[in-house]
């Protein structure tokens, strides 16, 4: 009995150490993350994040890398649907157009999960960014309920799928 309880503590353990780091929203920017990595050339990470992008994107826009240097890349891509909110009632949808700022080591990468526009009806371009969501104290405007839990889901979810 001692060794099965051993056995899952180990695996329990595996499975926590695995996890997927979680970006945390506070006031309409995202705390950057860090997590280990086997260890593998800046070539090899570099390819693997392209052919992660290239998977992920497939059914929306496609992606684009950017400042693709030894030790860094960044990945811009578009989420449709990537939050929503309840305004008057009224359920209302909204694309974004995001960049994952990734610097990496050996052994680590460091994850900053950028918004950079949000769209609305209609692929319309939206002069709101982010942080215009938020009052000066920090607290989300009146008239946004939901925002924060439907955002926060949507960037768990490309950073678990870029962890994997």
């Amino acid at each position: 009995m001692r060794r099965l309880t051993a056995i899952l503590c180990f695996f329990a353990g595996l499975q926590l150490h695995a996890q997927a780091p979680s970006p945390k929203l506070q006031q309409g920017i995202f705390e950057p993350v860090t997590a280990t990595i086997p260890a593998m050339d800046s070539g090899r990470f570099i390819d693997i994040t392209k052919a992660w992008a290239n998977s992920f994107t497939r059914r929306e826009e496609g992606y684009d890398a950017s400042n693709v240097t030894t030790g860094s890349i960044n990945i811009s891509a578009t989420k449709r649907n990537a939050f929503r909110y309840q305004n008057t009632g009224e359920p209302v949808d909204n694309k974004i157009r995001y960049t994952l700022q990734i610097t990496f080591t050996q052994t680590s990468y460091t994850l900053k999960f950028v918004v950079n526009d949000i769209y609305g009806d209609g692929n319309n371009l939206l002069d709101y960014k982010l942080p215009d969501y938020y009052n000066s104290n920090g607290t989300l405007k009146d008239g946004y309920q939901g925002l924060e839990q439907s955002l926060q889901r949507t960037v768990n979810d490309i950073v678990a799928s870029y962890h994997d």
